[in-house]
């Protein structure tokens, strides 16, 4: 009887795993309604915060060539990297988030040089 118990919490506990690491469309909409709130209102709460001060500093202090990010890129990673990934906030991590996104999103191409 216990070994029955024991293979069904294995399979709950691989169940359960599987599901949290699936991405969903409704935690994407969670990070982007967030970030679209935190745009409308960086006019009036500022580009940067003691938060996302810190955790520049903290990161430049790893990698030198670390480059600034602001209030909301910095939500809008740990957002991504809590909801969407079941990531741990680190440097690399948020790094890879932003850099995700900005292959995600469609942009403008560039006009070619003729």
């Amino acid at each position: 009887m216990s070994k029955i118990v024991l293979l069904f919490a294995i399979v709950v506990l691989v169940c359960v795993s599987v599901e949290a690491q699936t991405r969903r469309p409704i935690n994407r909409q969670i990070c982007q309604r967030q970030d679209e709130r935190c745009l409308r209102n960086e006019p009036r709460n500022g580009r940067n915060n003691d938060i996302s001060e810190i955790f520049n500093q903290w990161c430049r202090g790893t990698n030198p060539r670390w480059r600034n990010i602001s209030r909301c890129e910095l939500s809008r990673a740990t957002c991504r990297l809590t909801l969407e990934n079941c990531a741990l906030l680190s440097c690399d991590n948020v790094r890879q988030a932003l850099r995700e996104e900005r292959t995600t999103t469609t942009r403008r191409p560039e006009p070619s040089e003729e």
